[in-house]
């Protein structure tokens, strides 16, 4: 039997794009209806069957322990976390994980996607292939830049940005998710920042091959904006996206057992409240996501809103993060 993989998630990036909301916490760390999103990518590799896990940090680090504890943990698997005082990129911050990923084959998560995609076929996929690394991709229709050439019937990844310009096979989109080699070490450089995918591009351009597996099919949102993040929470709200994965027998839950909502309120649509936030009679909320601690005073009206806990919100709002 082959060895566990491990999986090492990347979760140090900034979020620039989700902010205000990121200088509260880290991308990774923003609820899906009460969940941290980076519990979904580690909830996807647990029933792959990984055996280390290990993550990357840069952004709020004092974060984490709330989520994970001083001796960070999930569902009883230890973490192994790796903090960036300097961001390393892709790459480096692959290199600077190595003592956990040890010499056997890993997967590459991005801990800022929510997915549910056949992460076991990707590992199959990649053992049957003999290749460096085997990316898994998704239609170029189904959102995203598609700007991977892939060979549907080699398997084969032909080019990446157009770089080597080898204009071969389909443009696909890199969904974030990949199984590497411990070979892959040679192509990244002993300091610095540095891209996975500059590693890759180097290694193809000395004949090395870089395999992808389509996966046409499957939940896979990037919560990269405000809108996005609000247009997730309408998704998921639907049972029939409910990830496969998922260890939380209830979920999604709109208002959370440890919110606060007084009579006389109105929670409407795909809304979600979360624990210790304080709805005052006569507000109405709808399509919104309230934070944990957040208060909406009485009589305000919330339409399509982020409330992340900060302000005491009072009055008419519709769009935008409070």
């Amino acid at each position: 039997m082959s060895k566990a993989p491990a999986a090492f998630v990347l979760a140090a990036g900034l979020g620039t794009r989700l902010a205000p909301l990121t200088d509260i916490l880290p991308k990774p760390l923003v609820p899906v209806f009460h969940k941290p999103l980076l519990t979904f990518a580690l909830d996807s590799l647990i029933e792959a069957g990984v055996g280390t896990l290990a993550l990357n940090t840069h952004h709020l680090p004092q974060t984490f322990s709330p989520v994970f504890g001083c001796d960070p943990s999930y569902r009883d698997r230890p973490l192994r976390f790796f903090h960036e005082p300097l961001l390393l990129d892709t790459g480096g911050g692959i290199r600077n994980a190595r003592p956990a990923l040890g010499e056997g084959t890993f997967f590459l998560y991005n801990g800022d996607i929510l997915a549910d995609l056949p992460l076991a076929g990707l590992l199959s996929t990649h053992r049957s292939s003999r290749a460096l690394a085997t990316l898994m991709l998704r239609p170029a229709e189904g959102g995203g830049i598609a700007n991977v050439n892939f060979d549907s019937t080699s398997g084969r990844v032909h080019d990446l940005r157009g770089v080597l310009g080898r204009n071969l096979g389909d443009r696909m989109v890199y969904s974030g998710i990949a199984v590497f080699e411990p070979g892959i070490f040679d192509w990244i450089p002993n300091e610095g920042p540095y891209s996975i995918i500059d590693a890759l591009l180097e290694a193809m351009r000395s004949g090395e091959k870089v395999a992808g597996m389509l996966a046409p099919h499957g939940l896979w949102i990037d919560i990269g904006t405000p809108a996005a993040y609000l247009e997730a929470h309408r998704i998921l709200a639907n049972p029939q996206h409910r990830p496969s994965y998922l260890s939380e027998p209830v979920w999604p839950l709109g208002v959370h057992p440890e919110a606060q909502v007084e009579s006389g309120a109105r929670i409407e649509g795909v809304t979600s409240v979360g624990p210790g936030a304080f709805v005052r009679g006569g507000a109405v909320v709808k399509d919104s996501v309230v934070w944990p601690g957040a208060i909406i005073g009485s009589e305000s009206r919330l339409d399509r809103c982020i409330v992340s806990g900060r302000n005491h919100v009072f009055g008419e709002h519709t769009g935008g993060v409070l």
